[in-house]
């Protein structure tokens, strides 16, 4: 399952945490899906601090490429995007759980935001695209 060209995969290595978050949630939005890692405990949560945060790609071949040692076991398992809009974002705003989007490895993390603030920039963005009528 290739989504992108080797290429692809090397630009966007090359992004800055900023470009690849508006990158992350134009694809969410476009593919109507994200992919997380999920093991035998469920999916990936990492501690931040006091905070815990959840590690999301646009592409399969991103969240293959950052398991690491600490998650042996874990896979990329897709999510749908209305899932993740309907339910995981308003949960995980209750939960006070943050997200991490895009993250490459250790020298080059993803953007973290609150549940709340992914909501918004989706809404902000799906309103910008929205067809004239």
């Amino acid at each position: 399952m290739n989504e992108v060209s080797a290429e692809e995969f090397l630009a966007l290595n090359k992004m800055l945490p900023e470009q690849r978050f508006d990158y992350a949630l134009a694809q969410m939005i476009e593919k109507q899906y994200l992919w997380g890692l999920y093991g035998k405990d469920g999916w990936v949560m990492l501690k931040a601090d006091d905070d815990s945060c959840i590690p999301i790609w646009p592409h399969h071949e991103f969240a293959t490429a950052w398991v690491k040692n600490d998650f042996p076991d874990c896979q990329p398992k897709q999510i749908e995007f209305s899932e993740w809009f309907n339910t995981w974002l308003p949960g995980m705003k209750n939960n006070n759980t943050l997200i991490l989007v895009f993250p490459l490895g250790d020298d080059e993390e993803g953007i973290m935001l609150e549940a709340e603030e992914m909501l918004t920039c989706i809404e902000e963005d799906l309103a910008e695209h929205k067809p004239e009528e």
